[in-house]
């Protein structure tokens, strides 16, 4: 995979602002978890893979359907949308 080097700012609190083009093809989207890990002085940026975002794309394969709606039932009770997942 090759990509255009990017250039970003660190603001004062430490935060950089990831370029658009790259979410999109990554498919990052708000609220979305980032692993940051260091390898050889370079920081290496995964997506999560373990969002509630990330579950409503993928069909139910084990279980019921009873469980996934109580599942949707429990995150809309919570009032998250990003609940952590186990």
């Amino acid at each position: 995979m090759s990509f255009e080097l990017e250039i970003v700012d660190v603001d004062d609190t430490g935060k950089i602002m990831l370029p658009h083009r790259i979410c999109e093809k990554i498919g990052i989207h708000p609220h979305d978890k980032l692993v940051l890990d260091m390898k050889d002085n370079k920081l290496i940026l995964t997506k999560h893979e373990g969002s509630v975002f990330d579950l409503q794309k993928k069909k139910v394969v084990s279980g019921t359907l009873k469980k996934s709606l109580l599942f949707e039932r429990d995150i809309d009770r919570a009032g998250k949308k990003d609940m952590p997942v186990s």
